[in-house]
């Protein structure tokens, strides 16, 4: 059994990878500024075009605690624009029980519709999968 990976783990964010599923998965911790949100979004990036085969991200917001707003309109603009040209086709965003952070994501917009919101880790990744075997 393959299962997920861990390929970085920060105070804020983890970041772990499921070679059989073809997901990569973020998990976002604690309260996110705009220069924790940006680093490890970078940090995403990076890990994302080493996954040559990977199109599908798990992005997990479920222990955020707060809002990030200073930094939607970079996630929006400059940061998923470059995870598209790198590969991305499914953005599963499990969103935040904490309503600041919730609206922050529900802000961010992208390309070709590919982000997905669920208040569900579970559903989230059932929908990831369904997306690889299609």
């Amino acid at each position: 059994i393959m299962g997920k990976v861990s390929l970085l783990k920060e105070k804020h964010i983890e970041i772990l990878y499921d070679a059989e599923k073809n997901i990569m998965y973020d998990h976002w911790i604690g309260f996110q500024t705009v220069d924790n949100v940006m680093d490890g979004c970078e940090k995403i990036l990076k890990l994302f075009k080493e996954k040559r085969d990977c199109t599908n991200i798990l992005n997990d917001n479920s222990k955020v605690t707060g809002p990030w707003q200073g930094a939607t309109e970079w996630v929006s603009n400059v940061w998923f624009p470059k995870m598209i040209d790198a590969g991305l086709k499914n953005f599963a965003w499990v969103l935040s029980s904490n309503i600041f952070a919730e609206l922050s994501a529900k802000n961010v917009s992208s390309e070709g519709d590919i982000i997905q919101h669920f208040n569900d880790y579970n559903q989230a990744e059932k929908y990831l999968e369904q997306k690889e075997l299609a």
